[in-house]
């Protein structure tokens, strides 16, 4: 059985629209995520439900690379 990520990213500072994406692998603080052109850092992950079959729903609140 493989799990399917929905992911909500979230980008810090309001500036940027943020993405809804299905993965195979869920994202980890620390890595790096390309949403369009842009390279951003994940600073958090929230379950947003428990896992239902197949799926897991996480929050992921990340970060501009050009931010402190």
């Amino acid at each position: 059985m493989t799990m399917t990520y929905k992911v909500s990213y979230v980008i810090l500072g309001g500036n940027r629209p943020g993405a809804i994406i299905n993965q195979e692998k869920a994202p980890e603080v620390g890595e790096f995520v390309e949403l369009g052109d842009e390279t951003f850092e994940v600073v958090e992950v929230t379950d947003l439900l428990p896992p239902q079959g197949d799926f897991a729903y996480l929050h992921v609140t990340c970060r501009p690379l050009n931010s402190s």
